[in-house]
């Protein structure tokens, strides 16, 4: 036991004796078990020089660095700030000190701090036992619980004239101490119970710490919540690497039965959270049968200014950075990329901006535009891009799937599943598009059957084939594109909102060739050229004239129109510059009556159609009726059921009005 006041002089006497004898080279009698170990570690192991007079420090640099990141010290200075007055007035200061026995900061009695700086006890210096020996922090750290040194029980000469207690800080999931407080002072100071308060502030630091950590771990918890939206199997960790939370699919894949993450998986998480970038991927060793290595997409969660945990993604084996593994299973392809997306328009740039930044992580995408506005380029570019540019790239067009077989096409059949199957099954689209991207064209047209099972894959990560059991992995990125707005859809009952929610997570708006400044005839040269090029013709030019007539087009059908009309005018010229007439534009809106037949003309006599009667025009129900048509891609099933009629009523009003395609 520590003396009284009146025996502290004899006290730090017998121990000076009994230090004198150990470094001697005999044996420690007549002090306290802790500070018999602390000196054995100091002279044996760490081979401390007992005459050393300075406790060695941080570079200036490193201690602002570590000032800066250590979470313990932004909970714990408010709290040394309010013990500092009454710590002063007892002529002794308050220290606290990170995991590893280095100070960060102190407090209280000025004209001790100042005393105290002279052995540099002071923001900076180093206090485990390895550099100083037998210390307040040091051996707490070393003992692993709240200890007081005396006087003459510091190891070192130098330190001999202070007494020091301190006690070590738990935090939530932390194995280990996260900090010390520590009270010091003159050892011939009254006698204060410096233990007990030194317990008792530490004890406020844990409790602040316990109140900070639930706010952490729900903001992980919420930022896993907002992930899941996406379907992953996905675990939430705090910063520490502790497990906050696991999706069903985690967990089954994982085998976290446990519900904790195996210690050296947990050790790695917590160093990559310290030192690593916000998004990386991390190859972990998994314990179990084969010791499997998994790997986990880590999103770092920060909250007020720090990583406070992470949202981490269970990658599908054989997922994205298989590289070439849908080439080598014979699948399609992307075939275009960011350089086949012509034009330099304002709108134009933004959305490939936007695509560029899809396809720099694995969101699920919109893409909106009309028909032949160049959708399924940006979709292909935005795979050709990404870390799954090696893996397939597999294109549904969910319009022409009917509902009867949406479920097959997409999730594949087990053998023997039904009648003109084939006999050995087959995968379905999503299965073929593992480990890289299912492109969903006209995802506005999938049947409600098609959109239950879509949701199901987003959510599970999983497909079950139609008569199997058994669940497949899969790890796809979904892209969709519609001409239609989705948001639309869903307020009219023909979309699900929750799939809605899940696809419309990053959405890339692509305009009209109408609306793209400039870049007509930037596109109508780069079509020239490819059609030239393609019929053995070379130095194929645009008159000014053609040039003007295509800049004043309306271009109903965007790209894909004058991708068309390039490549007639190029059939057709009979030389080398390309005039109006070789172009064939016909307004479609100024067409109010059937042209009447016209015998084929040679290709000089071609010239551009003009309106057949100008009073049309005016018709507010014919415009209305090619603007749905427009907006339809000239299907007319669909134009029927956007107006609300039969496809025979629509029939008769085409006819009404002479409105042909």
């Amino acid at each position: 036991m520590l003396p009284s006041q009146a025996d502290r002089s004899a006290f730090r006497h017998r121990v000076e004796h009994a230090w004198e004898t150990f470094v001697g080279g005999g044996e420690i009698d007549g002090v306290r078990p802790e500070i018999a170990r602390s000196w054995r570690r100091a002279r044996e192991l760490y081979r401390i020089d007992p005459g050393l007079q300075q406790a060695p420090t941080l570079p200036r640099n490193e201690l602002a660095r570590r000032c800066e990141e250590d979470e313990i010290l932004d909970v714990a200075a408010p709290i040394l700030g309010a013990f500092a007055p009454r710590v002063a007035e007892l002529g002794h200061v308050l220290a606290y000190f990170d995991a590893e026995a280095r100070m960060l900061s102190i407090v209280g009695d000025a004209g001790v701090g100042e005393r105290l700086a002279e052995i540099h006890f002071s923001p900076g210096s180093i206090w485990r036992e390895d550099a100083s020996a037998t210390n307040g922090a040091g051996t707490a750290l070393a003992e692993a619980r709240p200890i007081e040194v005396f006087a003459s029980e510091h190891y070192v000469r130098a330190w001999r004239d202070w007494a020091a207690a301190a006690a070590p800080i738990a935090a939530p999931g932390a194995p280990q101490p996260v900090g010390f407080i520590e009270v010091a002072g003159p050892w011939d100071a009254p006698a204060q119970p410096a233990l007990l308060a030194a317990t008792a502030i530490a004890a406020v630091v844990e409790e602040r710490l316990r109140g900070a950590q639930g706010v952490r771990d729900e903001v992980v918890r919420l930022a896993m919540r907002a992930a899941r939206e996406l379907g992953d199997a996905l675990l939430a960790v705090d910063s520490r690497g502790r497990l906050i939370a696991a999706s069903d699919a985690a967990r089954r894949r994982l085998g976290l039965e446990s519900g904790e993450l195996p210690p050296l998986v947990r050790e790695r998480l917590a160093a990559a959270l310290r030192t690593g970038p916000a998004e990386e991927e991390l190859a972990l060793q998994w314990p179990g049968p084969g010791d499997e290595r998994r790997r986990l997409a880590v999103s770092t969660v920060i909250h007020g200014g720090r990583a406070v945990g992470a949202v981490l993604r269970v990658i599908a084996p054989g997922g994205p950075r298989v590289r070439a593994a849908g080439r080598a299973r014979g699948l399609p392809s992307a075939r275009y990329g960011f350089q086949h997306i012509v034009g330099h328009s304002p709108m134009l740039r933004a959305a490939v901006e936007l695509a560029q930044v899809a396809a720099r992580n694995d969101l699920p995408v919109v893409l909106h535009g009309e028909s032949g506005t160049g959708k399924e380029i940006f979709a292909h570019a935005i795979h050709s891009d990404g870390a799954r540019a090696g893996g397939p790239f597999v294109a549904v067009n969910c319009g022409a799937i009917p509902a009867s077989l949406i479920e097959a096409e997409l999730f594949g059949y087990e053998a023997g599943t039904f009648t003109g199957a084939q006999k050995e099954g087959r995968a379905g689209k999503i299965e073929e598009a593992h480990g890289g991207t299912l492109f969903l064209d006209e995802v506005s047209e999938l049947s409600p059957q098609g959109q239950t099972a879509l949701l199901r894959v987003l959510q599970e990560s999983e497909v079950i084939r139609l008569g199997g059991i058994s669940p497949r992995e899969v790890d796809v990125r979904v892209v969709a594109a519609t001409n239609k707005r989705l948001a639309g859809e869903v307020a009219a009952g023909r979309f699900r909102q929750d799939l809605f929610f899940r696809l419309n997570v990053l959405a890339i708006e692509i305009p009209p060739l109408r609306e793209r400044t400039g870049d007509v005839a930037t596109l109508a040269r780069t079509f020239l050229s490819e059609a030239g090029a393609s019929m053995g013709i070379e130095g194929l030019e645009l008159s000014e004239a053609a040039v003007q007539a295509l800049e004043r087009h309306a271009w109903p059908g965007n790209v894909r129109e004058l991708r068309n009309v390039m490549m007639r005018a190029v059939a057709i010229a009979r030389g080398s510059l390309i005039g109006p007439g070789d172009l064939q534009l016909v307004d479609l809106r100024m067409r109010a009556h059937p042209a009447p037949f016209v015998a084929p003309r040679l290709p000089s006599e071609l010239h551009a159609v003009a309106p057949a009667n100008e009073a049309a025009v005016a018709d507010p129900e014919r415009d209305e009726l090619v603007e749905a048509l427009d907006r339809c891609g000239w299907n007319i099933a669909r134009c029927a059921t956007s107006l609300g009629v039969s496809r025979m009523t629509l029939y008769r009003r085409l006819r009404k009005h002479g409105i042909t395609r």
